[in-house]
């Protein structure tokens, strides 16, 4: 008789806790929900992360309802599809994004299907700066009234003034798209991102594209100019001089492959199905 009234008190207390639960964070209808709705549940897991990224956050705490076999699925697959999604009302995103974020780290754990996921993220862009350069931008396009350039005017002015305005950064501190906007120096990742944000927000189709220059690691970018991509390295065509004199050469501006040498692009920008989707010209532009 004791071991029963004992049985009951437990499963009492047990019943009270998950009601004040229930009350409190709706636990049984959040499982529900999960279990019932897992392809929902990794759409809005996916959302969730690029949300926090793009805000800059550093850490991140969150739910996710499926199968774990691997870390890895965490900090490579589903950051991946963070990178993919390219929203046309923002330039802070897609290739923005990924050269923006220099680590993550990620922790699993949980129980069964149901598991906690914590995220800490370094960035070499604060979410602030990232601000400062839509601003700088916006301001810059009013200036030049660039809605009444052609495409073509469009990404000259923008190659001329990355390269009149910034200067390569041989102390290899300066990575992003602030350092060479507003610190004026930066390696070709500050150059690469920078060009990628203006082109962007200019209306220009454009991508980063990374791989070697003269066997060394080295970013470009490739941009979309009535009907055919080309080759634009800003990097490249602000060369360092013996005398610290400022340069603005054309030498890797709208280049077709053949005349872009010494650039190897990474494995993932070789493909069948990138060179498909992104058909290079044969031929070099000529205004």
């Amino acid at each position: 008789m004791k071991k029963l009234i004992k049985t009951l008190a437990i499963i009492a207390l047990f019943a009270v806790l998950i009601y004040k639960l229930e009350d409190k964070y709706k636990i049984i209808e959040w499982v529900y929900h999960v279990i019932t709705t897992e392809e929902t549940v990794e759409e809005e897991f996916i959302n969730t992360i690029r949300q926090a990224m793009l805000k800059g956050e550093e850490e991140l705490i969150i739910q996710y309802v499926g199968e774990f076999n691997s870390i890895d699925w965490f900090t490579e697959d589903a950051i991946n599809m963070v990178y993919s999604i390219d929203d046309q009302q923002t330039s802070s995103d897609y290739d923005y994004l990924r050269y923006k974020v220099e680590s993550i780290y990620a922790k699993v754990g949980g129980l069964g299907k149901i598991l906690s996921v914590t995220y800490q993220f370094k960035y070499n862009e604060t979410a602030d700066e990232t601000k400062k350069v839509d601003d700088k931008v916006k301001k810059l396009f009013r200036k030049w009234n660039i809605e009444k350039l052609s495409d073509y005017e469009k990404i000259k002015k923008i190659h001329d003034f990355i390269i009149e305005n910034a200067s390569y950064d041989t102390s290899m501190r300066n990575y992003s798209a602030y350092d060479n906007l507003f610190e004026k120096t930066s390696t070709c990742q500050g150059y690469m991102s920078l060009a990628y944000k203006m082109l962007t927000e200019a209306g220009i189709p454009c991508r980063i594209v990374t791989g070697t220059g003269n066997g060394e690691a080295h970013g470009w970018n490739i941009v979309y100019l009535e009907g055919k991509w080309y080759n634009f390295d800003s990097t490249w065509d602000d060369p360092l001089t013996w005398n610290g004199e400022e340069v603005l050469t054309y030498d890797f501006f709208l280049k077709a492959d053949k005349d872009f040498p010494n650039h190897v692009r990474d494995e993932e920008f070789q493909t069948e199905e990138f060179h498909k989707e992104y058909n290079m010209s044969k031929e070099s532009y000529e205004e």
